[in-house]
C-alpha cells in the first residue's frame, strides 16, 4: 500500500506502507596489497624442441625473443641450439631466425621462428633440435599478482648472486624486484603486485613514471614501493638530488591517484650511496610533506646472502618494502609504530653510532619513518609517520589508512546499491540514508572506524543547487594509536616497621 498525498479527496481509512530501507552489503574490507615496482632480471628463459626444416620455420612459443646476446644491463645471453647428440649449432651457419614485428612496434609482441640453413654442414633437414632462449613478452612488463615467492622466482629469476663479487663492497642483489618480493613475503605479506620496469621506456626515472601510470587504476594497490639497484646512478647531478627527484615522482603519482579516487600510500626508501651531507634527511622529508608518502630511514641495511655466506650492505628501499609488507598484513586501524621487520641482519655500526636521540627526533619531527635496532638487536619501526606532520590525522599512517579504507568502502557500497539512475521519489532521501547507514555500521563492525554520527541527507534545490544531487555528510571517530603511556610514582615512607610480641611470649614473661 502507498501512503496517499492527501492533496485530493481521500476517504477516511487506515493507510499502511512498508518504508524499510535497503540493507546494503559492502564488498568486505578491501585487501591491502602492496605494489613493488623496480628492475628485474629482464628476461625469462624457455626450453623447446623442434624438427628443424629449411623450407618452413618453427615458431617459438613466446613473443619478445632475444635472438642475439644483449650487453645490458642486464646482460642477456643469445639462444643456444643443440642437436640430440649435444652438438651446439651456429646461428647463420646451421639455423636462422625470422622475426615478425608487431604493428605497434612493441618488441615484446614480436613473433620469432627458427629454420634450418639449407647449406648447414652439421644438421640435416628434419632433424630434431633443442633451443634454450630468453624472452620478455608483453606480460613481463605488466603488473602481476603473486601469493608466494616461488612464483616470483619462476617469473623473474633469483634475487641474489650465487658467487661472491670480486669487488669489495659490491652489491649482492642480482634482481631488485625478486629480492624485494622475498623481503615482502618474509614480512608476512599475503599478496603482492610486482611490476618490472621496462628499459625500453627510457632512464630509471622515466621507467618508474611509466610503472606508476600502469598502476594508476589498480584499486587493490593501496601501497606503492619503488626499488632500484643498490648504487643508484643519476642521469645528472648528485645521487641524493636524484633520489629526491624520484621521491617527488612517487609523491606526484600517489597524489594523482588519490585525486582520481584511488587512495594509496607511497613508501620511499633511499639508495645505499645516498649522502646525507648532500641532502639532509630533514630537508628531504620536509620537501615531500604529504600524508601520501612515508620516507624510510636509514639508507643502508645489512643482509646475509646464504649463497655466498656473506653479509652485505643493501639499500634502504628494501626497508621500505618491509614496512609496506608489514602494513598490509596488519588490520586497517593498526600502524607501523613498534612493528618489527624481518629478513635483515641489522644496521651498520656507523649508522647505529649516528642514531643519537637528538638526531632521530629531528628527523622524526620533519616526518621521517625511522627503523632502529632495539635492545635485542631486532629492527623496529620507531614511529609510523608520514611526511606530513601538520596534524594528527595526517602524520599517523594508521589514520591515513583508516580514512582511505572508509572512502573506498563508502564508494563501493553506494555504487553497489543500484541507486544511481533511479527516480528521486519522496522516499529516496530515506533510502539513501538507510544505504549509507548500513555501510557505516559495517565499517564499525569490521574495525575500520570506531563510530560515526551526525549523518545528514538532503536533496539540492533549484536554482541554488542541482536537484539531481542528494548530499550526504557524516562524521566518524577513528582508532587513535596509543603512542605514549605516562606513569608517575613516588616513595611513601610514612609507615615504618612495627615490632609485635606474640601472645605466647607475653604469657611467659
Amino acid at each position: 500500500m502507498t501512503i496517499p498525498t492527501f492533496t485530493t479527496y481521500t476517504p477516511p481509512d487506515v493507510y499502511v506502507a512498508d518504508v524499510t530501507t535497503p540493507i546494503i552489503t559492502a564488498p568486505g574490507v578491501a585487501a591491502q596489497v602492496m605494489a613493488i615496482v623496480g628492475p628485474a632480471l629482464g628476461y625469462r628463459t624457455a626450453n623447446e624442441s623442434f624438427l628443424l626444416y629449411s623450407a618452413t620455420g618453427a615458431q617459438l612459443s613466446f613473443q619478445g625473443v632475444f635472438t642475439t646476446a644483449q650487453v645490458g644491463p642486464p646482460p642477456i645471453a643469445a639462444p643456444v641450439v643443440t642437436t640430440v647428440t649435444g652438438v651446439v649449432l651456429t646461428q647463420g651457419v646451421d639455423y636462422s631466425f625470422t622475426v615478425t614485428p608487431d604493428a605497434s612496434g612493441n618488441p615484446a609482441l614480436s613473433i620469432t621462428a627458427i629454420a634450418r640453413v639449407a647449406t648447414s654442414p652439421n644438421i640435416s633437414d628434419g632433424s630434431q633440435i633443442t633451443i634454450v632462449y630468453n624472452y620478455a613478452d608483453i606480460t613481463y612488463y605488466r603488473p602481476q599478482v603473486f601469493t608466494d615467492f616461488q612464483s616470483v622466482l619462476n617469473a623473474y629469476g633469483p634475487p641474489l648472486v650465487s658467487v661472491s663479487p670480486t669487488t669489495p663492497g659490491a652489491s649482492q642483489v642480482a634482481n631488485p624486484l625478486s629480492f624485494a618480493a622475498q623481503i615482502a613475503f618474509t614480512n608476512t605479506a599475503n599478496t603482492i603486485i610486482a611490476l618490472a620496469l621496462n628499459p625500453s621506456v627510457g632512464n630509471l626515472q622515466q621507467q618508474l613514471q611509466a610503472a606508476y601510470a600502469q598502476l594508476s587504476t589498480y584499486y587493490q594497490a593501496t601501497i606503492i614501493v619503488p626499488v632500484f639497484t643498490d648504487d643508484l646512478t643519476p642521469t645528472s647531478g648528485t645521487v641524493s638530488a636524484y633520489a629526491a627527484t624520484l621521491a617527488g615522482d612517487l609523491k606526484a603519482a600517489c597524489l594523482l591517484a588519490a585525486s582520481n579516487g584511488y587512495p594509496r600510500i607511497g613508501i620511499f626508501g633511499l639508495p645505499r650511496n645516498y649522502s646525507e651531507s648532500a641532502e639532509p634527511i630533514v630537508t628531504l622529508a620536509s620537501s615531500l610533506k604529504t600524508k601520501r608518502i612515508v620516507l624510510a630511514y636509514p639508507e643502508i641495511v645489512q643482509v646475509f646472502n646464504g649463497l655466498t655466506g656473506q653479509v652485505f650492505n643493501a639499500s634502504g628501499c628494501y626497508l621500505a618494502v618491509a614496512l609496506g609488507a608489514t602494513l598490509t598484513s596488519l588490520p586497517v586501524n593498526t600502524g607501523l609504530t613498534r612493528q618489527s621487520l624481518d629478513g635483515f641482519t641489522g644496521l651498520t655500526q656507523a649508522e647505529i653510532a649516528a642514531m643519537t636521540t637528538s638526531t632521530l627526533n629531528a628527523m622524526a619531527a620533519a616526518g621521517t619513518c625511522i627503523v632502529y635496532a632495539d635492545r635485542n638487536g631486532a629492527l623496529t619501526c620507531r614511529h609510523g609517520l608520514t611526511t606530513d606532520m601538520s596534524a594528527l590525522n595526517n602524520r599517523e599512517v594508521s589514520l591515513v589508512r583508516q580514512a582511505d579504507t572508509l572512502l573506498m568502502q563508502v564508494a563501493a557500497g553506494m555504487e553497489n546499491s543500484g541507486l544511481i539512475g533511479e527516480p528521486i521519489t519522496p522516499e529516496m532521501p530515506a533510502i539513501v540514508e538507510g544505504a549509507l547507514t548500513s555501510i557505516l555500521e559495517q565499517c564499525v563492525n569490521t574495525n575500520i572506524i570506531n563510530s560515526w554520527s551526525n549523518l545528514t541527507i538532503s536533496q539540492e534545490t533549484f536554482p541554488s543547487g542541482d536537484p539531481t544531487i542528494i548530499d550526504c555528510a557524516f562524521t566518524y571517530v577513528p582508532a587513535i594509536p596509543l603512542n605514549y603511556v605516562q606513569v608517575t610514582f613516588s616513595i611513601d615512607l610514612t609507615s615504618g616497621l612495627v615490632a609485635t610480641q606474640s601472645a605466647q611470649n607475653a604469657a611467659a614473661a
